[in-house]
């Protein structure tokens, strides 16, 4: 199984328009410390391809069909890419929560299926198991447990901390080989809605063998930095995810 990042950042990418913040004036001089809106794609070892969240138009890294596409909640930066993506030249399942859905896709989808289910379901695409689990978030919110070949990933974003019935479920079946953790924000910051860093570690380090923190702001500390302070901390268990990292599993 490879995991793709295609987006790795917050509702805002990085840089922000007109922002002089350390982490934007580190994008600007360092394309690799630049972030889209989340958008994930795991690559099965048959061939298979799923989309997790559609932040940003995917047509230039991703140009193969899709066996589907998953969405955690309806918040635009979320969805942002599937506007442009439901005139994709094929039938393709959308699987999405119910709540604060777009009426535009929904209304007129296009070439797209949208599919609403809900936490604990499970639904199999080629040899790949995709689980779904609820979050912590503003709106309903969704998680993902993706399976093959008795290797686990969980998509942990957008959210806080985590509801006991899914810590429970991820107990059950841990060690995931990879928890990708919601880490909005930096050390120290409190948000009722996403993570800091320390809140994003603390809530998957004993689930996991390693964890990837994704879905980053630039209220977050900038990319060298974090990745230095993640080092320091918890040594190679913790990673930063990054625009265009690919993890194989």
């Amino acid at each position: 199984m490879i995991i793709y990042f295609i987006g790795t950042g917050g509702s805002e990418g990085i840089p922000v328009h007109l922002c002089d913040c350390n982490t934007c004036n580190e994008a600007r001089k360092f394309r690799f410390a630049q972030r889209r809106p989340s958008t994930l794609a795991v690559i099965g070892e048959n061939g298979e391809v799923i989309l997790f969240d559609v932040g940003t138009d995917i047509r230039e890294f991703l140009n193969v069909p899709l066996d589907a596409i998953f969405l955690t909640h309806w918040h635009h930066d979320h969805i942002y890419g599937l506007y442009k993506l439901r005139w994709i030249a094929r039938e393709t399942n959308l699987y999405a929560p119910e709540g604060h859905a777009d009426a535009l896709i929904l209304q007129d989808p296009k070439n797209l299926r949208p599919k609403i289910i809900k936490a604990g379901e499970k639904i199999r695409i080629g040899d790949i198991k995709v689980t779904s689990v609820k979050l912590n978030h503003q709106i309903e919110t969704l998680g993902y447990i993706i399976e093959e070949d008795g290797k686990r990933v969980a998509i942990l974003y957008d959210t806080k901390g985590l509801p006991p019935e899914t810590r429970e479920y991820l107990e059950d079946i841990s060690p995931l080989r990879v928890a990708i953790v919601d880490a909005t924000y930096p050390p120290g910051f409190v948000d009722p809605y996403h993570n800091n860093v320390n809140e994003a570690v603390e809530m998957s380090i004993d689930i996991a063998e390693r964890i990837v923190l994704s879905h980053i702001s630039h209220k977050n500390l900038p990319f060298l930095k974090l990745v230095n302070y993640t080092r320091k901390m918890w040594g190679g268990k913790v990673l930063v995810a990054y625009d265009g990292m690919v993890f194989y599993v």
